[in-house]
């Protein structure tokens, strides 16, 4: 009863503090991610990229139960993103708690309530905090199994596969140490097979779900192989990305799980050189006992050496194989890694925990994260320029900046700054339309999938000039209006003004201030259309003024 009081004690300090660390810094504006996570609660389809593919299903189906009662996507990723982090820190106590000791669980579990990629990724959006959540219950499921508790196979395959129907990444990332902690812990075929029947079941629902909503098998894989390729093919070698591309691929990676060791790793010679041997966990004593137990190993009677060798085994399979598949297909922001850094932070709490003055080292380690999150350093934004050759120095510097509150300010200002732009200089007497592109190279801009939501009264026609054909299309929020490929052409007023929404100081920038008398703001620019005014060109697409 106490320590189950103790739990619920942790669980409410866990919330409070992430109301406090996260609800004054929570950004205003939707991501393009959000945006189509939010489109998706009111009509499910991968396909127009509601949400964007893999479809996140079982995302989707929570975030609608928990719309029914905000009636709002804002509030509703709001509530999603601390409930799932919240659960997150939790686990993360019980497996520490489990593995260690109660105090290596409450410093696991602080540790990741800190640590900026997992601090970033929930202001970011509600999505990639399930990463951490079914990173961590699937390991919790596989280290119990580990350790003789053969029903532990059945739940870890539930884990994961609900886990995957928020994240199909996870089945990547996660298959390798769910099989060998259930093959480990049973020694049972029969049961590994069933284990894999429960979770080919449960994924079986959540793709079956999606293939419906795509319209067949052939649609779903057509749409989910060119969303692959087409992601992987910026940082991946494999892919077919240039090597720099490539290499700043791994240097965010290791970037980024380095943010989870960096406030601890002092610590790691100072446990190594006094030998420390590692007990059994309270929970492990009590749970030896159990009977489905008794056909294996107890972790409380193996040689210190061999607990050891164990546990080095359990976090290695648990995080190598998935940041091998990272580094060779795709990573291209910080809560991808979610998956390994809450098991950094278990090992950190771990490590922390067998220092003499482990509560010093813990706030000392606390104190770090919070400094590289709040962007305490001066940090540039982030880069996307494919010729520059990545210098380590720049490899921290961006990487520790896209996982900070400055990375949140700046995407929140930039869409604040756009918004009110076009808001200023849409003409009250006279049409308007904008047009934009779907990419950057340098300076990232806010992109059209934002600007429908918020605008969704206004048409949007955008130069899809990275797709083959060439292609220009006419939105307007979640409506495909009009697609062109042959001609490349855009009909407008005789007498209207036309907004760009296009990326500052790039070479379509300058092209369209040759051709056109361009004004505007530090985002978005203009250029009237009279009577007079001839039809001109940009970029292929020809504008022709005779509506």
């Amino acid at each position: 009863m106490e320590e189950r009081q103790g739990h619920t004690t942790f669980a409410i300090l866990i919330l409070a503090l992430l109301l406090l660390t996260r609800l004054p810094a929570m950004g205003e504006y939707f991501t393009i991610d959000n945006v189509n996570l939010a489109l998706s609660l009111e009509k499910f389809d991968p396909r127009i990229h509601q949400p964007q593919p893999p479809g996140y299903p079982f995302f989707v189906f929570f975030a609608r139960i928990v719309n029914v009662i905000f009636r709002n996507a804002e509030r509703t990723f709001i509530a999603v993103s601390l409930v799932v982090s919240a659960a997150a820190c939790c686990v993360a106590f019980a497996l520490a708690g489990r593995m260690f000791s109660r105090w290596a669980g409450a410093s696991a579990a602080f540790l990741l309530l800190v640590n900026p990629v997992f601090w970033q990724a929930s202001l970011d959006g509600p999505l990639r905090p399930h990463l951490a959540l079914f990173s961590l219950l699937t390991a919790f499921c596989c280290w119990r199994c580990w350790n003789g508790e053969k029903q532990y196979a059945y739940w870890g395959a539930v884990a994961l596969g609900v886990g995957s129907g928020f994240r199909p990444d996870l089945i990547a990332f996660l298959s390798p140490l769910w099989l060998v902690s259930t093959w480990a812990g049973t020694r049972s075929w029969r049961i590994v097979f069933r284990a894999c029947v429960l979770f080919v079941g449960i994924v079986g629902v959540w793709l079956g779900a999606l293939i419906i909503a795509m319209g067949g098998i052939r649609t779903f894989t057509g749409v989910m192989l060119g969303y692959a390729v087409e992601q992987s093919g910026q940082g991946s070698a494999v892919f077919g990305s240039s090597m720099v591309a490539w290499l700043r691929q791994i240097n965010r990676l290791v970037i980024w799980n380095a943010l989870a060791v960096v406030g601890w790793i002092w610590a790691l010679p100072f446990v190594l050189r006094s030998q420390p041997s590692i007990e059994a966990s309270p929970y492990r004593s009590r749970d030896s006992r159990h009977p489905d137990a008794s056909d294996s190993f107890e972790l409380s009677r193996l040689p210190s050496s061999a607990r050891r060798g164990m546990i080095a085994a359990f976090f290695f399979i648990w995080i190598i194989p998935g940041l091998i598949i990272q580094a060779i297909v795709h990573v291209d922001a910080p809560g991808h890694t979610l998956f390994s850094v809450p098991a950094l932070c278990v090992l950190g709490g771990y490590v922390l925990s067998r220092l003499r003055a482990s509560e010093f080292a813990l706030g000392a380690s606390l104190l770090v994260n919070a400094l590289f999150f709040l962007d305490f350093f001066p940090l540039p934004a982030a880069v996307n320029d494919p010729n520059r050759i990545p210098s380590i120095k720049n490899a921290i510097l961006f990487g520790s900046f896209e996982a900070s509150i400055g990375q949140v300010r700046y995407l929140d200002e930039t869409t604040r700054s756009t918004l009110k732009e076009i808001q200023n200089f849409v003409p009250k007497d006279r049409p308007s339309l904008i047009i934009t592109t779907d990419a950057y190279v340098d300076q990232w801009f806010m992109n059209w999938r934002i600007g429908r939501y918020y605008l969704p009264q206004k048409d949007f026609w955008i130069l899809q000039n990275n797709t083959k054909p060439n292609r220009v299309e006419r939105v307007r929020r979640d409506l495909v209006m009009e697609a062109r490929e042959t001609p490349l052409e855009i009909p407008i007023f005789r007498e209207g003004r036309i907004l760009w929404l296009i990326e500052p100081g790039s070479a379509l920038h300058k092209h369209i201030a040759a051709v056109q008398n361009l004004m505007g703001g530090k985002y978005v620019f203009y250029s009237d259309i009279t009577p007079d005014s001839p039809p001109f060109t940009i970029d292929g697409v020809q504008i022709i003024p005779k509506l």
